[in-house]
């Protein structure tokens, strides 16, 4: 069999950054004469792109590995390659539990996937992969890149790596050292996407707000802002992923007060009890951390805030969790997600004492959860009658459509179920009036255009 006919079925998992991965990936397969195949069944290789963040991400990505082998074993000639996050930290595990996988690719090992799956298609070995200790690879505008997100937006990956040494994380241990793109290389991509037809562009990284720090240039995250903010068209840009202590006034105001970045700020908190806060090392306390949101609320009260918090860190007492609980009740957040701790080889935090319960921990994400559902559908109710732009992505029949307002984030935020002003429209943006609100959403209808 020719390599040029060799079709990979590709399961991408983990968050938007690794999504980026698997379309470089995707990009870079096409442009060497792999085809893609949207069905297993219709494949010759399998190509899972792990995560290996915390527990469940782990165990997703072995049942999908495990999966994939079953699925080889049904037919002579077929591959399984393993790639990502889950390979760069536990590839020697990996190769020893599942002899099974033909290809383990390392985050360094992006730019050459085709070149090792048509080596182990030609030789039927096993090439090793390019785990070094802190990898370095950055795409750029100039990689082949394959967006699988809908046509109406995009991800940009503006920095890779993480210099922060929060005691509960493993990015960095995984993905290295911050490594920034620079602005002229970003601008393009997003030319790039925005001539594809993407109307919104997401800037993701594993800390936004630290983007261009180590460049050395004077790049910063509010100066790159800037600098996108010029191009033309209509469309969005959303920040997401910031840290609470990198947040400059220059920062805020750009995202408050531009023509294309939203006025959204997700900023991951964490926690607001100081000890747990200093056991983190989060560098920055609650009374710190409490100030901070009340200014930005106070100033721009447009401002969409997300956040997200970790509950469960060991030696979070019941005090300490009903101190987050008050704050999450009284502050009344945008948008938040909330996790259970889970241990992670190589961080301080696994071997840090006073472990709280798994099922206690998973008690009080459920309780920070609950809270916030129950704000969050009075503050949707809050805008029903109101007349607001809404970004259409998905038909899902007759006249009916889902999008998403400029408060929330794709695939992690709320939707609007809209009837349209006719089923032949395309996606893009529109007026919506909102007609009824949940907790995760509203239902609308499309207003005819302002000419």
């Amino acid at each position: 069999m020719k390599n040029e006919s060799l079709a990979v079925h590709v399961i991408s998992l983990g968050c938007a950054k690794n999504l980026v991965d698997t379309e470089v990936m995707c990009g870079g397969l096409v442009t060497c004469g792999f085809c893609l195949a949207e069905e297993a069944e219709d494949a010759d290789i399998v190509l899972v792109n792990t995560c290996g963040f915390i527990r469940d991400a782990r165990k997703e990505s072995e049942d999908a590995l495990k999966a994939a082998l079953k699925w080889k074993s049904r037919k002579h000639g077929r591959m399984v390659a393993a790639a990502g996050c889950l390979v760069q930290r536990e590839a020697a595990r990996l190769a020893q539990d599942y002899p099974g996988i033909d290809v383990l690719a390392g985050l360094d090992d992006v730019p050459r996937l085709a070149e090792l799956l048509r080596k182990a298609h030609a030789t039927a070995q096993r090439p090793l992969p390019s785990t070094t200790v802190l990898p370095t690879y950055l795409y750029d505008e100039k990689a082949p890149r394959l967006t699988l997100t809908p046509s109406t937006f995009g991800y940009v990956k503006i920095a890779e790596g993480c210099d922060h040494r929060c005691a509960f994380c493993a990015i960095p241990l995984i993905r290295g050292r911050q490594r920034s793109r620079t602005i002229p290389s970003i601008l393009e991509e997003c030319r790039q996407l925005l001539d594809q037809g993407a109307k919104e562009l997401d800037f993701i990284a594993q800390d936004s707000s630290s983007y261009g720090s180590e460049l050395g240039d004077g790049s910063s995250l509010e100066k790159l802002l800037q600098a996108c903010d010029k191009l033309p068209g209509k469309f969005w840009i959303r920040v997401l992923y910031t840290h609470p202590r990198f947040l400059t006034d220059g920062l805020l105001e750009t995202l408050a007060s531009s023509e294309h970045v939203l006025p959204y700020l997700d900023v991951p908190l964490q926690h607001i009890s100081t000890p747990i806060l200093r056991a983190m090392g989060r560098g920055m306390d609650g009374p710190a951390t409490r100030k901070l949101m009340e200014d930005i609320r106070a100033k721009y009260p447009r401002m969409t805030i997300r956040t997200t918090f970790l509950v469960g860190f060991p030696g979070e007492t019941n005090e300490d969790f009903q101190e987050l609980l008050s704050f999450v009740k009284n502050f009344e957040f945008d948008r938040m997600g909330a996790f259970a701790f889970s241990p992670e080889q190589g961080t301080p935090a696994a071997k840090m004492s006073n472990p709280v319960p798994p099922a206690v921990a998973s008690r009080r994400r459920g309780q920070l959860l609950s809270a916030q559902q129950t704000i969050s559908l009075r503050r949707n109710q809050a805008l029903v009658g109101q007349e607001i732009p809404v970004l259409l992505e998905e038909h899902l029949r007759g006249r009916k459509w889902l999008g998403r307002t400029i408060f929330d984030a794709p695939e992690v935020d709320q939707s609007v179920e809209v009837v349209a002003t006719s089923g032949r429209r395309e996606p893009g943006f529109a007026n919506i009036r909102l007609n009824s609100a949940g907790e995760y959403g509203w239902t609308g209808t499309e207003l005819p255009s302002k000419q």
